[in-house]
C-alpha cells in the first residue's frame, strides 16, 4: 500500500505534520515504547467494557436507545482492531500503526453513534496528532 492511501490519510497528514508544531524526537520515542502497552490495557479494558455493554445492550436496545447498541459493534471493531495492532506496534511496523489509524477512524464513528461527539472529536484530534508524528517509527 503506498502512502497516503488509507481513508482521509492524505486529507489529515498536512493538518497533523505540518500545520501543528512536531513532537521532539524523545517523546516521539517514548509514544512509540509505550504504544503496545496502552494498546493492551486498551483491550484489556475494552473486553471487560464491551462485555458489561454486551449485557446489558438487550435493555438499550428495548429502551429505544439504538444507536447505543450500533455504538457497542463500533466498540467491538475498535477493540479487535486493537488487538491486531499490537503484535505490529511491538516490532514497530507498519501495519500496527494502520491498524491504530483504523482504531481512531472507527473511534470517530463510535462516539457519533453514542452521543459523545465532543469528546470523540477532542480525542481523534489528540489521537490523530500522536499518529501523525510517530509514523516515520514504524516501517
Amino acid at each position: 500500500m503506498e502512502p497516503n492511501s488509507l481513508p482521509l490519510e492524505k486529507e489529515l497528514e498536512p493538518i497533523f505534520t505540518k500545520q501543528l508544531p512536531p513532537f521532539p524526537d524523545n517523546i516521539k520515542d517514548l509514544c512509540v515504547k509505550i504504544a503496545p502497552i496502552l494498546a493492551i490495557i486498551g483491550v484489556v479494558f475494552g473486553v471487560l467494557g464491551t462485555g458489561l455493554g454486551v449485557l446489558f445492550s438487550p435493555f438499550a436496545w428495548f429502551s429505544g436507545s439504538v444507536l447505543y447498541g450500533i455504538g457497542i459493534i463500533f466498540l467491538l471493531i475498535m477493540l479487535i482492531l486493537n488487538a491486531l495492532a499490537i503484535p505490529g506496534l511491538f516490532n514497530q511496523k507498519m501495519e500496527g500503526w494502520k491498524y491504530m489509524y483504523y482504531a481512531q477512524l472507527v473511534n470517530i464513528v463510535y462516539h457519533l453513534c453514542t452521543g459523545t461527539w465532543i469528546s470523540g472529536l477532542i480525542g481523534a484530534f489528540i489521537g490523530f496528532w500522536i499518529l501523525f508524528q510517530i509514523r516515520e517509527k514504524y516501517s
